[in-house]
């Protein structure tokens, strides 16, 4: 097989992963069922991925990137709508994929190549979020603080999913604003 026809196929077990993994629990999925999907053998994705696990944490890779290029607003927009642009499309992102959201929040941090993963995209916002608001991403109050509001927005963006209100531009201006109390504490702790 080509470097080439193996690179898309390995795309195509990934595809077919993220779409059965994205509705249903990791013990709940199996093997069989993501082969079945991709149109392929079930021992072609053990040759991919080595694993079920493997193939879990590889499909969540691209997942996790999803959501961070959602996130990215348009550049020219003023700084406060930029904001509010970034935790709308984040909320529009895990409201097409709420199962695969809620997994990856909650259960597959069990795996410890998922929760380096979520770390990794997690500063990646605090640094860019801090570099916007012109905060020095490496003074430990920055640092504490927007970590902090980070993990408010994932937990809000969970119970949002399960109560299906407020709606979704009410639930952006209150962590909007819970952003502007943040760095109203950073401020104070400097």
């Amino acid at each position: 097989m080509t470097t080439e026809r193996a690179g898309e196929r390995r795309e195509q077990l990934l595809a077919a992963a993220l779409e059965v993994f994205g509705d249903r629990d990791y013990d709940e999925v199996s093997v069989d069922e993501v082969a079945e999907a991709a149109g392929v053998s079930h021992g072609l994705v053990f040759q991919y991925f080595g694993s079920k696990k493997g193939l879990y944490v590889a499909c969540l890779e691209p997942l996790i990137e999803g959501f961070r290029s959602r996130v990215e607003p348009d550049p020219e927009l003023p700084p406060g709508e930029r904001l509010r642009a970034g935790v709308r499309n984040f909320a529009d992102a895990i409201s097409e994929h709420p199962t695969g959201y809620r997994n990856l929040m909650t259960r597959a941090t069990a795996f410890t190549e998922v929760r380096d993963a979520l770390e990794r995209a997690r500063w990646w916002r605090v640094t860019r979020l801090a570099e916007a608001m012109g905060l020095d991403p490496e003074e430990p109050a920055v640092r504490v603080g927007l970590r902090a509001w980070t993990s408010y927005v994932e937990a809000a963006m969970l119970v949002w999913l399960e109560e299906g209100s407020p709606d979704r531009d009410a639930m952006v201006e209150m962590l909007v604003r819970a952003l502007g109390a943040t760095v109203e504490g950073i401020a104070a702790a400097k």
